[in-house]
Order: structure tokens, then C-alpha cells, then sequence
């Protein structure tokens, strides 16, 4: 996913120019980078799936049914995944998943950081987190403009 925003951002900024650049770039480099985060998304939804109960001991435990939140958010990774790659409503697609990822962020390893600042893993998890979601936010704004 943070490949995918950075191409994003690399194919916008290059733009149509040609060159041997010219098929990671533009419209067509927007493309690949959106099939490439779509195609990241099944891979973070099976994971919530084969290691539910490490997901949902990641869950807030004030939030009940913890398995079923990690089960919907893979579930929703996946649907996110069909949506982009069938062109089914693709912007709120990657929107919501963007924002998913960034309630994730800030439900599971903002606390974490909080509760035991001087942990590494914590930030190191914090970051990657943030990371991932920026780089799906980058690529949900690529659709801004279309239907």
C-alpha cells in the first residue's frame, strides 16, 4: 500500500511526459498503482482471518465481539479489493478503506504508544500503520473527479 500511494504520487507528478518512464506514468502508472493497492488488500484481509485471535486481541477491549471486528475489517479489506478491481463505486472503495485503516491506526497503536511511550515496537507499529494508511489515502485521492 505505501508502494502504491508512492507511485501514485510519482505517476502525477511525472505526468504524460515521454521517455522509458512513460508506461509507470501518467494515467497509465495511476492505473497500475490503484490494481497494485487493490491487490494488497486481499493479502491484509486473509491475514485477519488465518490469525483472528491475534487480531482481536489487537481490538480495544472496551469494543465487544472483538473476533467479529477483526473479521469484519478482513472482510471489508476484501470487498474493498473487488471494488477497485471491478470498478464498482472504486472511490468510496479506497476512501473507506483509507479511513479504516486510519481508525485502526488511531484506535490500536496511538494507545499503545501512549501507555508505554518509550516501547519501540509501539511507535515502529505506529508508524508503519500510518504509513499504510497514508499510502491508501493517496490512492483513494487519485479518484477524486470521477464518478
Amino acid at each position: 500500500m505505501i508502494l502504491a500511494g508512492a507511485w501514485v504520487l510519482f505517476a502525477c507528478h511525472r505526468g504524460e511526459r515521454g521517455g522509458w518512464l512513460r508506461h509507470v506514468t501518467g494515467r497509465r502508472g495511476v492505473r497500475a498503482a490503484r490494481v497494485l493497492f487493490a491487490l494488497s488488500l486481499p493479502m491484509i484481509g486473509l491475514s485477519h482471518f488465518f490469525y483472528t485471535e491475534q487480531t482481536a486481541a489487537l481490538v480495544p477491549a472496551w469494543l465487544p465481539y472483538r473476533a467479529g471486528w477483526a473479521c469484519l475489517t478482513g472482510a471489508c479489506s476484501i470487498a474493498a479489493c473487488l471494488a477497485v478491481l471491478l470498478g464498482v463505486a472504486p472511490r468510496l472503495a479506497a476512501m473507506l478503506e483509507a479511513a479504516m485503516l486510519w481508525i485502526i491506526t488511531l484506535l490500536v497503536w496511538l494507545p499503545a504508544v501512549v501507555a508505554t511511550p518509550g516501547d519501540r515496537t509501539a511507535w515502529t507499529a505506529l508508524v508503519i500503520s500510518a504509513a499504510i494508511a497514508c499510502g491508501a489515502w493517496v490512492v483513494a485521492d487519485s479518484y477524486r473527479g470521477m464518478p
